[in-house]
């Protein structure tokens, strides 16, 4: 079923599976961009440290269990399909209609209590007030949210949260918790910082305006200027956990991050390096705009361009596209279990595009990329120029599968 915001169906169904997320303690992220970054780097940091830790992000890349790792690897599929089996087994017994996303949350949360994890990385849905990872509550001496962060706020999935940055932080500042320290990304608007100002205040939540520290992004394996917040605010979180986590370790951490799909280079045997980015909104192309111009200057770019059906296509094309570029519109595969996204037609994204760049119809309604890529193999006129794949998550996962 289609997203749903809303937390009776999530509690239920948690109640019959024993609450399994009051067996650790948690950190809760919330933002538009940057959510996946910042955990990834407390995952790779705590792992280093040797606490034992589970992460549940959204969406998956490559395959639907994907979106749950122990210490940063990947849940065994086969132990996710048992845990995730019974957890729809419920759900179904007691028609309690949960959405997928419901039945995946509580998927993540009983495999960190089976694998008795110490601490849970959990990012947000969609929002924050309503979504059903928010279910979680303030940490009580044994179980718990220890720590709230808030990553760059900006104009996305306007539809279920709202069209203005103060409606969007709003939804976002509802994970705060009662006297629980929340931390946020300094470089968000004013109005932003505002809102989620009164909202701390209105929960008693000791409230830290995170500005970037340098001292460690030069080890930082991730890609874009942006990262030194989604790592600043890391650490600032990891700060107030009840640990010894020496500066060796964090370097550690941080050297071995691994965050697919956001900035990433990757070979292809016969095309070389491409560039993937699954920026699909206004903040994340702006971020990927200034990438490029810094790579690749005003060197003509091949760009395969594929978004999810309902995104602002023009507020993320005119941050990234200039005239000498080619641009190759494709589809994605249908996400696994997720049948609400389709993507965007190549028809609206070619005439999207061309006010901005060349572009190359390979077809009007059904390309993919493994399509493209024999095209750009066979098309002489493009070689050697720059390859770029962004737009969509689902896409990047489509290229990482193909390559």
């Amino acid at each position: 079923m289609p997203i749903d915001l809303g937390l009776a169906r999530i509690t239920k169904l948690l109640g019959h599976l024993n609450n399994p997320q009051h067996a650790y303690k948690s950190i809760h992220i919330a933002g538009t961009n940057g959510k996946g970054s910042t955990l990834a780097y407390i995952s790779s940091i705590l792992t280093q440290a040797n606490i034992k830790n589970g992460k549940f992000t959204s969406p998956h890349i490559i395959n639907y269990h994907d979106c749950i790792t122990i210490n940063n690897q990947t849940y065994p599929k086969s132990k996710f399909d048992q845990i995730n089996e019974s957890v729809i087994q419920v759900n179904n017994d007691l028609d309690l209609q949960c959405t997928e996303f419901e039945i995946l949350t509580a998927t993540a949360f009983k495999i960190f209590a089976v694998e008795k994890i110490e601490m849970a990385l959990i990012e947000v849905g969609v929002g924050g007030r309503l979504d059903a990872t928010n279910v979680l509550v303030p940490y009580d001496g044994k179980f718990g949210v220890i720590a709230t962060g808030i990553t760059k706020i900006g104009l996305d999935h306007e539809k279920l949260l709202g069209g203005s940055l103060s409606a969007i932080a709003q939804e976002k500042a509802g994970i705060i918790k009662y006297k629980i320290p929340c931390f946020v990304d300094c470089s968000n608007d004013e109005v932003v910082l505002d809102t989620i100002r009164a909202k701390a205040e209105e929960s008693l939540a000791p409230l830290y305006i995170v500005e970037p520290n340098r001292d460690f992004i030069k080890f930082s394996p991730l890609q874009g200027s942006y990262q030194v917040n989604n790592l600043s605010l890391a650490l600032q979180i990891i700060k107030c956990l009840p640990y010894k986590i020496t500066d060796e370790v964090i370097e550690q951490g941080v050297s071995k991050t691994h965050w697919p799909g956001r900035l990433q280079l990757i070979q292809h045997k016969n095309l070389g390096e491409i560039l993937i980015d699954g920026a699909h909104n206004e903040s994340a192309a702006i971020e990927l705009g200034n990438y490029l111009k810094e790579k690749y200057g005003s060197e003509s770019i091949v760009f395969i361009i594929g978004m999810t059906k309902g995104k602002a296509v023009d507020n993320v094309l005119k941050h990234i596209l200039k005239e000498n570029d080619v641009v190759i519109p494709t589809l994605f595969s249908q996400p696994d279990n997720m049948p609400w996204i389709k993507p965007e037609s190549i028809k609206r994204l070619g005439n999207a595009a061309k006010k901005y760049s060349n572009i190359r119809m390979l077809n009007d309604d059904n390309v993919h990329i493994g399509q493209v890529f024999k095209y750009l193999e066979k098309e002489e006129t493009l070689l050697n120029r720059p390859i770029v794949i962004c737009g969509s998550l689902y896409l990047c996962g489509d290229v990482l599968r193909e390559v």
